[in-house]
């Protein structure tokens, strides 16, 4: 399934976005692309999590719902070529207009602040959304996510080797478009095994933040 990005401004309804954010990513810890370089290994893999504090779609409320994409660019996402698959939690088949809007958002076909429709351009695969069962526990960076039989991301605090204190490392981008202000952290675990994308990249970068977007 290709991406589609054809609404017209006109036709999506002003929407609003505020969710707990937990990013895990293939490169080295903070993560090179968000200075400008290129990615660790020269490639980027991430499985993001977005759950929704407060949100809305024009009148459809997207309170408490839970969003993971799982993206992979072969070479620096700018260089495009990626593939985006979202798993979806599986309340949204609950009203059919959460489950357009929900789609809509992290597709990047509702345009609006944050990645998605930034990122939409470099995608040359977008896959079927997944409807599934999603577990989720929101603890800073101390986070997990998962989809059974499907993904497992958990992650964890660097801890100082001398004294064993947990670190308060953060990193601050003024003027980014994912977040402005993030913890960093690591991953205990980060993998998922579909027949689309299978890689295992635990031990690697981790954010965890709050993030709000607005569109169109």
């Amino acid at each position: 399934m290709e991406l589609s990005s054809s609404s017209s401004t006109a036709q999506i309804p002003a929407w609003h976005l505020k969710a707990d954010y937990v990013e895990t990513c293939n490169c080295d810890y903070g993560c090179p692309c968000n200075f400008d370089a290129f990615p660790t290994y020269g490639f980027c893999r991430a499985l993001v999590l977005y759950h929704v504090r407060e949100g809305n779609y024009g009148d459809i409320k997207l309170d408490g719902l839970d969003v993971i994409g799982a993206y992979s660019w072969p070479k620096a996402i700018h260089e495009g070529n990626g593939t985006i698959q979202l798993y979806i939690t599986k309340k949204a088949l609950e009203d059919n207009n959460i489950k357009h809007a929900l789609v809509d958002i992290f597709s990047g076909n509702a345009k609006g602040e944050g990645p998605f429709a930034l990122f939409a351009g470099t995608f040359k695969y977008f896959l079927e959304p997944q409807f599934v069962d999603i577990n989720v526990k929101v603890d800073g960076k101390k986070s997990s996510f998962s989809v059974p039989d499907i993904m497992d991301v958990q992650v964890e605090s660097f801890i100082n080797p001398i004294t064993g204190e947990e670190q308060d490392t953060k990193i601050q981008l003024p003027k980014g478009f994912i977040w402005k202000l993030a913890e960093a952290a690591k991953t205990k675990i980060m993998r998922i095994s579909t027949p689309s994308l299978n890689f295992d990249d635990s031990g690697k970068n981790a954010f965890y933040s709050v993030v709000e977007y607005r569109g169109p």
